[in-house]
């Protein structure tokens, strides 16, 4: 039986590429809502009976009663369904499209520390404190495998650049 070595730098970037996939998808899946008029309302009731029923406490998130406000959740929707689609496309190649998980890991943090302030400030529901925690998750591991992929990449790097030794026969 022939035991194969598994390459770890290939490893890894499938692991990034499972999370970069992930985080897509969890943005997609929780903004879809957000962009329709008909449905974030009861978007909104949803995340409510979630957040009464883990007894997460904070005030009831209510929809908008004027035009713009509503819009600009609908426009919210629709950025963060788009971020989400451009975070799959990094995941089909992640060492060449880093910025944009590097830039996405940055929005995540600044938006869980954006909910900070208003769970302080406006005692929202803490259900989107979960979420904002999922998200700094997801920006710790893009920061790990950004890391650990180039940390790997140097060491291959510096393995392929070692002398070796050839014997001459005679």
């Amino acid at each position: 039986m022939e035991i194969i070595k598994l390459n770890p730098l290939r490893n890894t970037v499938n692991q990034f590429k499972a999370l970069l996939l992930f985080s897509g998808i969890f943005n997609i899946v929780l903004a879809t809502p957000l962009i329709f008029p008909f449905l974030y309302k009861q978007y909104f009731q949803l995340l409510w009976h979630i957040n009464v029923l883990l007894s997460l406490g904070g005030n009831q998130p209510l929809p908008p009663t004027e035009g713009i406000n509503a819009l600009l959740i609908n426009t919210a929707g629709i950025d963060l369904v788009l971020i989400g689609v451009i975070v799959i496309y990094a995941s089909l190649d992640p060492i060449n499209r880093k910025f944009i998980p590097i830039v996405n890991a940055f929005g995540r943090i600044l938006f869980a520390s954006i909910i900070i302030y208003y769970c302080i400030a406006y005692d929202i529901a803490r259900i989107v404190l979960v979420i904002g925690v999922i998200d700094v998750v997801i920006s710790l591991g893009f920061c790990y495998y950004l890391l650990k992929i180039k940390q790997l990449a140097k060491s291959l790097s510096n393995q392929s650049l070692q002398p070796t030794s050839l014997t001459l026969g005679g």
